[in-house]
């Protein structure tokens, strides 16, 4: 039997790159998403310690201007977990493309997987029926010798 040789082979193995790529972008991108994710959580414990550590000085006593300084720096931490937010957000929209775009490649890939599939199918079945006619020719052929050697 020769061998099976699927003509575009070249093209599903660049789609396949193309897909591993794709995997590689979704997979950063996931990761920058749980990044942002952790970074907001960090920000936000930091918060909640510094906004507990002014509430228990100020009982203690403070002076203003020192309370001033501890409200303009959570002022400016919630600014930042505003803003952290924020890229976390587009972060999780590029993340929703690079998933589209992956799987844009895997169905791309799949059609010429079961095209080479149906493709290969049919060689076997041609090379089947081949040898299932060539295997009826030689079986005709001795019974045609068989015949004539005995009527002669």
């Amino acid at each position: 039997m020769k061998k099976f040789n699927f003509k575009l082979q070249p093209v599903l193995k660049y789609r396949e790159h193309l897909e591993n790529i794709a995997k590689q972008e979704y997979v950063q991108s996931f990761m920058d998403v749980k990044a942002a994710g952790e970074q907001i959580k960090k920000m936000e414990q930091s918060y909640q310690i510094m906004s507990d550590s002014i509430e228990t000085a100020a009982q203690k006593g403070i002076s203003a201007q020192l309370f001033r300084q501890y409200n303009d720096y959570l002022d400016s931490l919630e600014n930042d977990i505003e803003l952290k937010r924020k890229e976390h957000e587009q972060l999780q929209r590029v993340l929703a493309v690079k998933q589209q775009a992956l799987t844009k490649k895997s169905v791309d890939k799949k059609v010429l997987e079961r095209l080479r599939e149906k493709k290969r199918d049919m060689y076997v079945e041609e090379f089947i029926a081949e040898d299932q006619k060539r295997a009826d020719d030689m079986t005709s052929l001795k019974t045609a010798r068989e015949a004539s050697g005995n009527g002669s």
